[in-house]
């Protein structure tokens, strides 16, 4: 069995990435930021910890560490779970070569899927629905903008740039007003140039994943979210197996293909209450999710390894449970915190209450009900992290 180095322990993603390849057999070590708490290093599973600059306070230096930590530790494969670590290892590949290998797509399809209107303007060409969005490189950009409605959603083009050896990391915000547009847009074109502009769309999120190769794609997977951190837009904290959209995956496929994708995706849309769903983004990299999958039936992390390893295919298709709910306890408390906060002012669509959130997220087990973090035979990240959530919101 191979040697790994499982990187942003920090990450949901990195703890299923660890439990995975720990019961493949595989020997794992879990990186993080220096300082930064890690779940994933407390996982019965993790062999080796280490901890490495901060990449996007210092990303050469990030990369000067990893790479000498495979080369001490004989590393066979470095899986990068965040896009401020994937990036700068994406850069600086070949200082890789005759180390170990790197589990990254191709580098024109890293810069690819993490330019959200590039996404956009290819999903367009494929007939896949996207919200009206406007690139804005300037302040006086702001007079182009056709009348709509508000809110507007203002987010980076990417949701991280590199100025030299430090990242900035892209924010999503919203105006409900002409002045707040603009005092936002200004903010934000002051730090990164360009800014995207983007109508609001209410609806639930859904998801399709894939493990893509050269020449073809396998292990479609798809799901809904039930709850979100935050319930304005984020990431979930709740979401189950669904059937697959046959239309829907086959548009998903192609746009992740015409980007020269490898490895494993998933791409997010979101279902409006009329018309086709609307795409959100891509994810290139391991998502936060993905111990749904795994829950359901598609070990990701498992194949995704050994394609990485030695180039073995998985089955085309494999069957999963569909219904299946899988939960993040930290993220469901963060749900219910800013739920407690109530309905932010202006917030033009549904709320979630704060009393039926309660019941919902207090019942702690059901037929078909995984947890992506508390897992009784590897109990430690979730008790930990846990604990460290209500230390940090202690704090004075």
């Amino acid at each position: 069995m191979a040697r790994l180095l499982i990187l942003d322990g920090h990450n949901s993603a990195a703890l299923a990435f660890t439990r995975s390849a720990g019961r493949a057999g595989h020997w794992v070590a879990v990186g993080a930021n220096r300082g930064l708490f890690a779940p994933a290093k407390l996982s019965r599973y993790c062999q080796l910890s280490f901890e490495y600059p901060v990449s996007t306070d210092h990303a050469s230096e990030f990369v000067d560490s990893v790479l000498a930590f495979a080369r001490a530790q004989a590393i066979d494969l470095v899986i990068p779970i965040a896009d401020w670590t994937l990036q700068p290892l994406s850069e600086q590949r070949s200082r890789f070569n005759g180390v170990c290998r790197l589990g990254l797509p191709p580098h024109d399809a890293v810069l690819a899927a993490a330019d959200k209107y590039r996404t956009v303007g290819l999903a367009q060409t494929l007939g896949i629905a996207t919200p009206r969005t406007w690139l804005l490189r300037a302040p006086a950009d702001l007079n182009t903008l056709p009348t709509t409605n508000f809110p507007l959603v203002i987010k980076d083009r990417f949701s991280v740039r590199w100025v030299g050896d430090k990242a900035v990391l892209g924010t999503v915000g919203y105006a409900f007003s002409p002045e707040e547009l603009e005092r936002i847009v200004k903010q934000r074109l002051e730090i990164v140039g360009d800014v995207l502009v983007q109508e609001f769309v209410f609806g639930a999120g859904i998801g399709f994943s894939f493990l893509v190769t050269t020449d073809d794609t396998f292990l479609p997977f798809a799901w809904e979210r039930i709850r979100e951190v935050d319930p304005r837009g984020s990431a979930s904290s709740c979401r189950k197996s669904i059937p697959l959209d046959e239309n829907l995956a086959a548009l998903s496929r192609q746009l992740v293909r015409d980007i020269g994708f490898q490895g494993i995706a998933m791409v997010e849309y979101k279902r409006v209450p009329e018309g086709p769903p609307m795409l959100m983004e891509i994810n290139g990299r391991p998502w936060g999710s993905i111990a749904l999958p795994i829950a359901s039936g598609i070990d990701y992390p498992r194949y995704v390894i050994d394609w990485w390893l030695n180039g073995s295919l998985p089955p085309q298709n494999v069957s999963y449970n569909q219904n299946i709910v899988c939960r993040r306890l930290v993220g469901e408390l963060t749900h219910l915190s800013n739920v407690r906060k109530g309905k932010p002012a202006e917030w033009p669509a549904e709320y979630p209450a704060f009393w039926s959130t309660l019941a919902k997220v207090a019942v702690p087990w059901y037929p078909g009900m995984y947890y992506d973090d508390l897992w009784l035979s590897d109990p430690r990240p979730a008790v930990e992290h846990i604990r460290h959530w209500f230390r940090v919101r202690r704090k004075p």
